[in-house]
């Protein structure tokens, strides 16, 4: 459900903001944990935006989330596997069987099949 999604995005925000030190799980010492959220991550914040217009990386809402999503995209292991949004947002429905497209994803959506292969998204998508 999406208050279960929003509460566990909630933890995600307090876990990652619990060690000052640095934007990563530990704080300032990049560990497993990242590596194993990265794709995860990635995905989401494509397909939540472009399906319902939901923005993972408002730097208000999720300072530590979007914090934690720059330092990892700093990182070249990370930028040499990255994928694209419009990649994850078509291949996201037959993996999960279809997504219902809202109007808050309209902009978004224009956005990502318009200019594709144009990185980085216009910075109020992302």
């Amino acid at each position: 459900s999406v208050s279960r999604f929003m509460d566990v995005l909630q933890k995600v925000e307090e876990a990652l903001a619990e060690d000052a030190s640095g934007p990563y799980f530990l704080g300032d010492r990049f560990s497993l944990i990242d590596i194993m959220y990265t794709p995860y991550f990635e995905r989401e914040v494509a397909s939540l935006m472009y399906f319902k217009g939901f923005n993972m990386r408002d730097q208000e809402r999720y300072p530590a989330i979007s914090a934690w999503l720059d330092a990892m995209e700093t990182r070249p292991s990370v930028r040499a596997s990255k994928s694209d949004y419009y990649t994850h947002a078509h291949d996201l429905p037959p993996q999960v069987g279809g997504c219902d497209e809202e109007e808050s994803g309209v902009v978004a959506r224009a956005d990502v099949d318009g200019n594709a292969w144009q990185f980085p998204l216009r910075p109020d998508l992302t």
